[in-house]
């Protein structure tokens, strides 16, 4: 089983959009937000300009900032925005608060993700917590890094998912079915014709990409930070080549 990490924002994002009046206030969903203004599409396009975390999560680099938010309830009162409406922050606050919006409808966001994505998509495996047995981590010097207790805490929604390397090829054949339309996409990043979603965790990285009609979905453990984004780029380039060379 390996992580997705912040993949999970695209059946998230594509849950919300389907199921969702994304251009109602998040304080629709949830009156106990400190803000009145932000939509459900904010979140799933990072425009809420909620920071990347809590000011009392931090970001460190042999540290788990998830820790703290294992097994309690997300504090709604921290969805204070840090910069103006409409601008891009990426934000892992901003996908837990829509998880929460998701607990809010539909009772349990990860079952409404696996309702609406993950089973369309053919997965069965994906889950939020694996057992340690089944896991594929990163080890340094003999010894295993523990990944981040994102699938236990309350901001799962922004990159708790774990699956089969399978299962992820099978959320990226999904997401990219041609004609599918726009919304199995609505979280993904794009520049000119390429698109793609990655994710960074503790000790592992994964994408998936599209450029020029070729499609890359790559996993890397223990390598330096974006290897699978190089990784993928590498292979999509290489096929071009091979391509036009044909």
């Amino acid at each position: 089983m390996l992580e997705w990490g912040s993949i999970t924002k695209g059946p998230v994002g594509a849950t919300a959009w389907l199921t969702l009046e994304v251009e109602r206030p998040v304080a629709h969903y949830l009156p106990a937000i400190p803000d009145s203004e932000m939509t459900v599409a904010d979140l799933v396009h990072h425009t809420s300009g909620l920071p990347r975390l809590p000011a009392v999560m931090r970001d460190r680099l042999f540290g788990d900032p998830y820790r703290k938010a294992a097994g309690v309830p997300l504090d709604l009162a921290a969805a204070v925005p840090a910069t103006p409406r409409g601008q891009f922050v990426y934000s892992n606050l901003g996908y837990a608060l829509l998880g929460a919006v998701l607990d809010e409808v539909h009772g349990d966001w990860f079952t409404a993700v696996r309702q609406h994505v993950l089973e369309p998509a053919g997965i069965s495996s994906a889950t939020l917590e694996p057992l340690p047995a089944d896991r594929v981590v990163a080890k340094l010097f003999g010894r295993t890094i523990q990944p981040w207790a994102l699938g236990e805490s309350s901001f799962a929604a922004a990159g708790g998912v774990w699956s089969t390397f399978d299962d992820l090829c099978r959320y990226a054949d999904w997401a990219l079915e041609p004609g599918a339309g726009p919304s199995r996409t609505v979280s993904w990043q794009r520049e000119g014709a390429s698109i793609w979603i990655n994710g960074e965790v503790r000790a592992a990285g994964a994408v998936i990409a599209n450029a020029v009609g070729v499609t890359a979905t790559v996993h890397a453990l223990a390598k330096a930070p974006h290897a699978a984004d190089a990784i993928a780029t590498a292979l999509i380039e290489r096929e071009v080549r091979e391509t036009c060379n044909g």
